[in-house]
């Protein structure tokens, strides 16, 4: 396996938007490094999306955003898709392929990677396989689980052996088995190929859990950037969240936060109620 050669990603003084709204306005970060999960966290429309879509290409970004020595913002769409992968959210729906068929399409649509139809075959299998859905290799996309259509999406982005892999709340409304499955492979090809990755995550305990870094973003801005033991506070939490948390470490070390109540608008802590008892209709 191929072991990517431009493990650094920079990204200085970048600027997102959608039309005149600016979402991310002159946004700076220490560098993403090769063989490290970075996970994205934040409340609603902090723009934890917009960022992964512009570092993938795929949002207008004035600033810079360098892989290595390469100017990502310079390369046009093909250029950029061979060194990036991005795995949106969700797959389309209503596709007719199947999941080896996609996993090929995707193979062959990196300008980088387009191997003879047998070598092709044999990298896709070994992706599927890897993967654990090999079996599922012939099985339309259509009749897929939500868990095993993540697997899938999965492996057409790491077909490709990209030096950054962006993945996009990758466990959304997966079962506790699919989410460790997912990112316990996300962590094995990152370690195994040296890759960059940055993960979008709403579910914080995934992410203190899987990622050696953590940057939480709010309204465009970055909160905290560190590992997840730094970045993850009940301060940043009720600046962030607005919540009154708790955050220890589990016998293995891992981060756990327990929220324990919402905070008011103006920084009160709100009614608590028993698990049993809902709060009073308004």
């Amino acid at each position: 396996m191929t072991i990517p050669q431009e493990t650094t990603l920079h990204l200085d003084a970048l600027s997102v938007g959608y039309g005149a709204r600016t979402v991310i306005d002159g946004l700076s970060l220490t560098p993403f490094r090769g063989g490290e999960i970075t996970a994205l966290i934040g409340p609603n429309a902090a723009g934890k999306t917009t960022l992964l879509r512009a570092l993938a290409g795929l949002q207008p970004a004035r600033g810079a955003l360098r892989l290595g020595d390469v100017d990502l913002l310079r390369l046009d769409g093909a250029a950029h898709a061979a060194r990036v992968s991005y795995m949106p959210q969700a797959l389309p729906q209503r596709v007719a392929l199947t999941v080896f068929e996609a996993t090929l399409s995707a193979l062959r649509a990196s300008p980088s990677a387009r191997p003879d139809a047998r070598t092709a075959h044999t990298l896709v299998g070994e992706t599927l396989d890897a993967l654990g859905i090999g079996a599922l290799a012939f099985r339309s996309l259509d009749q897929l689980s939500g868990g095993q259509r993540q697997l899938a999406s999965l492996a057409q982005s790491v077909v490709r052996q990209p030096s950054v892999l962006l993945l996009d709340e990758p466990t959304s409304a997966l079962d506790l088995n699919y989410q460790f499955r997912v990112m316990h492979l996300v962590q094995s090809i990152v370690r195994a190929r040296g890759i960059i990755a940055v993960v979008v995550l709403h579910d914080i305990a995934l992410a203190c859990r899987w990622c050696q870094r953590v940057v939480v973003l709010s309204n465009g801005r970055v909160v905290a950037d560190s590992t997840p033991a730094e970045a993850i506070t009940p301060d940043i939490l009720a600046r962030v969240y607005g919540v009154q948390a708790r955050v220890e470490p589990c016998s293995r070390g891992t981060v756990h936060v327990m929220v324990d109540n919402v905070l008011g608008g103006d920084g009160a802590i709100g009614p608590s109620y028993p698990r049993s008892v809902a709060p009073p209709s308004t």
